[in-house]
């Protein structure tokens, strides 16, 4: 099991472009979700990003080609979209991990059932393999026919199966949030919406006996009542985001935060060479308050994240974690 995180990360980095969010998807969408996020397959997969990404992994041998052998399930090329949903309630936290793409299940619940202590249930609208975590929560993944997956707490994602045959009430998302979801998946390849503060989404626990920067920060983050965000990959790689505060102060407080940011992160590089190239990509950020909106923008080459990314490859000790990785993805 030790492969699934890896293959977690490889999802939700492949499963990435601009088109609207597939209703399927959304229909197994919590009622209450408060926090999404998707991404669509191929314009990321095809983009030069993602090509030299997907060279990288190839190269350094992460690519998991017994697991694609063993499942019939290739990470890098089967994912068509990715979508995730939270309510967002630090004391009863519900989320789901939807996946659209090409499922081999017989192969998977096979391999499954061969590696784990995974039960196994055929439904009639779905196969749903469930096992207990090792904090003793279970977890459970369902396949709906060949083309979709969704992953969570088994009675997460019980329920989101009931919703998909029907058996439940339709989703009733906020109209605002679903607007704005709609808006983000058509013209951006990866997205990220929230019609909840960022404070919200902290534990009370963590921030209870903050001090110095953190205490000075977190009154900032309150007033923070939503924020949304995409990613466009083309010859540039450009992010835009937009925070929206309480009022244009705060707004303005906010933007001043970031701004000061990006200084300092530029002041702190010192000699290390990957973090001075990465405060020198920042250099180009744009942060534009706007009545209790923030804007930021950010454009980068794509051949400049590309640079940047083999500055991290090339790091010192580098190999030995490649190393430590390649034998976490094989289990050896």
């Amino acid at each position: 099991m030790r492969q699934t995180a890896f293959l977690a990360l490889l999802a939700s980095v492949f499963g990435s472009s601009a088109f609207a969010v597939d209703p399927q998807l959304m229909n197994l969408v919590m009622p209450d979700a408060k926090v999404l996020a998707g991404a669509n397959g191929a314009n990321t997969r095809n983009s030069p990003l993602g090509q030299f990404v997907i060279g990288k992994v190839t190269a350094l041998n992460l690519d998991p080609q017994e697991f694609i052998a063993a499942t019939g399930f290739d990470p890098l090329q089967d994912i068509t979209e990715v979508l995730t949903a939270s309510n967002a309630n630090t004391t009863q936290r519900d989320s789901l991990v939807m996946v659209e793409g090409t499922f081999d299940v017989q192969k998977i619940v096979a391999f499954v059932g061969a590696n784990s202590k995974a039960q196994v249930q055929s439904l009639p609208s779905a196969t749903l393999l469930s096992f207990t975590s090792k904090n003793n929560k279970t977890l459970a993944v369902a396949f709906i026919g060949n083309s979709i997956a969704v992953a969570g707490q088994l009675a997460d994602v019980q329920a989101a199966l009931a919703r998909n045959s029907g058996t439940a009430p339709p989703t009733g998302i906020d109209p605002n949030l679903l607007a704005e979801v709609n808006q983000l998946s058509s013209a951006q390849d990866e997205w990220l919406v929230s019609n909840v503060s960022l404070a919200s989404l902290i534990p009370a626990n963590a921030t209870a006996n903050s001090t110095g920067p953190a205490a000075q920060i977190l009154p900032l983050l309150k007033n923070i009542q939503s924020f949304s965000g995409g990613l466009d990959f083309t010859d540039n790689v450009v992010m835009t985001g937009q925070v929206t505060a309480s009022d244009a102060q705060n707004a303005a407080a906010l933007g001043a935060v970031l701004k000061l940011a990006v200084t300092l992160a530029s002041a702190g590089a010192g000699n290390n060479p990957q973090l001075a190239q990465l405060a020198q990509l920042l250099q180009t950020m744009q942060i534009t308050p706007s009545g209790s909106a923030v804007n930021v923008t950010l454009s980068i080459p794509e051949t400049q994240v590309e640079a940047f990314l083999n500055q991290l490859i090339k790091a010192p000790a580098s190999g030995a974690k490649i190393a430590r990785l390649n034998r976490r993805t094989t289990g050896n």
